[in-house]
């Protein structure tokens, strides 16, 4: 039986505001399987967003478990953490995170700078996923002069330069008109029959719908 690429354990996150304690995360247990396309889907306040950055190992857990190819990473230090979100994990956001004044080429060649690729392939690899994004004709451009959709189409070949295992797109579409945000999802969804696990989270239920499977959190609980 294949080992789940990310799991939790009746994780819970509790965070303190003055003297109030609010829990974001009641005990949450999620399976999510190598090649999978699966939406974290829930409305504002459902703890989603916490869930996604506790599974991007960008914060942890008041309580519970969170495992990366069976791997407990729930007391690992900072510097561990940032090396398997480098090479595990790929994010793309709403906001795109690219450098404003900086090429669409160097921004995909960032990530490269804390990995283990040598020096003298960086360009080759940015230029490839660029190619595979339908940019290869804007690997100059800042990303100040490209369109929103060909913002974003950088942020998800700058995801992919280190070739990780898992993709999490936190609204990923948001920011994009109706046409350039289906140009995004038919390329996650090429992109996952390749066979990279895709994590989408958002509150839009008709985006969730192109993900295979759906998580559903409601006042930080797993209702699906």
């Amino acid at each position: 039986m294949k080992t789940p690429v990310i799991q939790t354990k009746n994780v819970t996150k509790i965070y303190k505001l003055g003297d109030n304690e609010i829990g974001a995360l009641k005990g949450v247990t999620i399976d999510i399987y190598e090649g999978e396309f699966v939406a974290i889907v829930g409305k504002s306040g459902s703890g989603k967003s916490t869930l996604m950055h506790l599974i991007g190992l960008l914060d942890t857990p008041t309580g519970g478990e969170v495992l990366v190819k069976g791997k407990n990473v729930t007391q690992f230090k900072e510097k561990e953490l940032a090396r398997i979100r480098n090479k595990e994990i790929g994010f793309v956001f709403q906001s795109f995170n690219l450098l404003r004044r900086t090429s669409a080429l160097e921004n995909v060649m960032l990530p490269l700078k804390y990995s283990d690729v040598p020096k003298s392939e960086w360009k080759k690899r940015a230029t490839e996923l660029l190619e595979l994004v339908e940019l290869g004709d804007r690997l100059n451009n800042k990303s100040n002069e490209l369109s929103g959709g060909q913002r974003q189409r950088v942020a998800i070949a700058r995801a992919l330069v280190n070739t990780p295992s898992i993709i999490l797109a936190d609204e990923p579409t948001g920011n994009l008109d109706s046409k350039t945000g289906d140009e995004i999802i038919e390329l996650f969804k090429s992109l996952n029959k390749k066979g990279t696990t895709i994590i989408l989270v958002t509150h839009d239920s008709d985006l969730a719908k192109i993900a295979k499977r759906q998580i559903v959190l409601k006042d930080g609980l797993l209702v699906k």
